[in-house]
């Protein structure tokens, strides 16, 4: 089901001015891809564009032209920034409570708050939406708006949104891999985008430190209700050790769900502050976001995440039975 339409983001971005992106926190291929793809639209359009998130970039993602203009959020620099923009524009998130840090300057600001999105159930806070579920990534409703200007994205902003279909769709293996996903990576083929190289980026360029914890990762492995669940943990002590705390884990997540018999596999990490993040991943008709949604997080019916106000033991024994009964339906 779709909400808003790509006419109504052009009205916004076409006035011109000062233009902020930003994602969710623990930004992703998705995230991060739509952010520079859209920032080369907001270009072309005249405006000028800014993006600001609260998480550091992750290592894989660097190799995309334009991140290297990426801001990680700081008060003092990005306050007056976000406050007297021109618009505000949120990608692959609707929920305000994920931008933490940068919501009360959001908030305060007098920019036209937008949002584009493929997660359901779109927050209200935003003025204008453009989202759609349908879809398989953030990045293909920023191809949409590139469509509706009546542009065509360079190569550099055609590989982002080609990195952001890969990414969402598990390398065309999720749930969400549709016809039109198919379709999208055809058409940023044809402007340029090397397959290959993409992935060659994005699955061969493991540091060593992240390899190794991998290994711990899925050493210390539980194997759960008659195999249907795979629990992964990984620590901050680990993360610190290894050089990894800010990486991505996800392809240790899909690693542990190749476990025959297997239909969930979840990663809790431990984060500063006494909070957990919590990753989920399952098989076929599993949903696992409705649990997420339950403990205020989100995403997909293969593919979710939670951040829970809650240190790391009490996260998982709060959420493995839930977790183990789910498997088991």
């Amino acid at each position: 089901m779709g909400v808003g339409d790509p006419g109504r983001v052009l009205d916004v971005l076409r006035r011109g001015g000062t233009v902020v992106l930003t994602t969710h926190v623990h930004p992703d291929g998705d995230g991060i891809g739509a952010e520079v793809a859209l920032a080369g639209l907001v270009r072309r359009l005249g405006g000028t564009p800014r993006i600001v998130n609260r998480d550091p970039l992750p290592r894989i993602l660097r190799f995309l032209e334009g991140t290297e203009k990426i801001e990680r959020f700081d008060p003092a620099r990005h306050g007056e920034l976000l406050r007297d923009a021109d618009a505000i524009v949120m990608l692959d998130n609707s929920d305000p409570d994920r931008l933490e840090q940068l919501l009360p300057e959001v908030r305060a600001s007098r920019a036209t708050r937008v949002c584009i999105d493929h997660h359901p159930d779109p927050d209200p806070f935003w003025e204008v939406l453009y989202v759609d579920e349908a879809a398989s990534c953030t990045g293909q409703l920023v191809l949409d708006l590139w469509d509706a200007a009546g542009l065509v994205p360079d190569e550099a902003a055609a590989t982002a949104l080609y990195t952001a279909l890969v990414s969402d769709t598990g390398r065309f293996r999720f749930g969400n891999t549709t016809p039109r996903a198919f379709e999208t990576a055809r058409r940023l083929l044809d402007l340029g985008v090397r397959p290959a190289e993409v992935y060659s980026r994005l699955e061969e360029t493991l540091g060593e430190g992240l390899l190794r914890l991998f290994g711990e990762i899925l050493a210390a492995m539980e194997v759960r209700a008659e195999g249907r669940l795979v629990v992964l943990r990984v620590t901050i002590e680990q993360m610190e050790r290894t050089g990894t705390r800010h990486e991505d884990f996800a392809e240790v997540i899909n690693l542990a769900l190749r476990l025959e018999g297997s239909r969930l596999a979840c990663l809790f990490r431990e984060l500063a502050g006494g909070r957990t993040k919590v990753s989920l991943r399952s098989k076929g008709e599993l949903d696992v976001n409705r649990l997420a949604r339950r403990h205020g997080g989100g995403g997909h019916r293969n593919a979710s995440g939670i951040v829970l106000d809650r240190p790391f033991e009490e996260a998982i024994a709060l959420l493995v039975p839930e977790l183990e009964t789910l498997a088991r339906s």
